[in-house]
């Protein structure tokens, strides 16, 4: 784990961190769109309009016979896993989902990978630090984003939980895979966005890929990242290692009670 650089100002930077983050964020959020939101199972997302000197995504092609042929592995380990898996998906929203916001407590989960690894929010939140990347295989701003982030979450190994979200949707699964394996990671360890779309939305509100969340020991956001820019990387570094070094909720010196 890295060494923490003033760790007697972590408190106050790390609120300070995430709410110039979130006005970056509200100000690129009134530019985004999708084609429609991801309550509508089967519907493509239409990347950001990227802000000044931020790259920008492409769409993705439809997909063809022979792309459908070569999804068709893909598509069975991933019904496999549904079928098999205890958690349930959820493909359809019941109002409006709770969604992230500065200083509070960040919403609850319960989540499945294709392979079936649980992420319970009762287990992560107010506890422990984590990481929620939001992305999708044909997404090339996403590409660039990898390298430097897996870097940076491998530097701190099990100090930090990483959830990692496709926005692929059911049929080009399998460049999902290829896409995991191509940053070194278990290409069935992505979680599908469309089986939870509360939790997409709530921890995704800008709709955008990618989006990278950043939840300390304390339960609340330290720092959020949409798409690539200059400095990212260490504004990155100092955000994890915020989040790791933040105190759980309901600990005597911190200011934040357990709920």
């Amino acid at each position: 784990m890295r060494t923490p650089k003033n760790s007697g100002a972590w408190p106050r930077r790390s609120s300070a961190l995430f709410q110039v983050g979130w006005t970056e964020l509200k100000q690129l959020g009134s530019r985004l769109a999708y084609a429609a939101t991801l309550a509508l199972a089967g519907s493509g997302c239409m990347p950001a309009a990227p802000a000044a000197g931020a790259a920008s995504a492409t769409l993705p092609a439809q997909p063809g016979a022979r792309d459908t042929e070569r999804d068709a592995p893909a598509l069975r380990r991933l019904a496999a896993s549904r079928a098999e898996c205890p958690v349930p998906v959820e493909r359809a929203l019941r109002g409006d989902p709770p969604r992230i916001a500065p200083d509070e407590r960040v919403p609850e989960f319960l989540l499945a990978s294709e392979r079936c690894e649980i992420f319970d929010s009762r287990a992560l939140v107010g506890k422990q630090p984590f990481v929620v990347v939001f992305f999708a295989s044909w997404c090339s701003v996403c590409e660039h984003k990898m390298p430097a982030l897996r870097a940076a979450l491998e530097e701190r190994g099990e100090a930090l939980t990483s959830l990692f979200v496709s926005l692929d949707e059911d049929e080009g699964w399998a460049g999902t895979e290829q896409f995991l394996a191509r940053h070194g990671l278990v290409p069935t360890s992505a979680v599908v966005g469309r089986d939870f779309l509360s939790f997409s939305l709530g921890y995704n509100p800008f709709r955008s890929v990618p989006v990278v969340v950043v939840v300390g020991r304390s339960g609340r956001v330290v720092d959020v990242q949409v798409g690539v820019h200059d400095g990212d990387d260490e504004r990155l570094d100092e955000a994890l290692d915020v989040a790791i070094d933040e105190l759980p909720e309901g600990s005597a010196l911190t200011s934040y009670p357990r709920p």
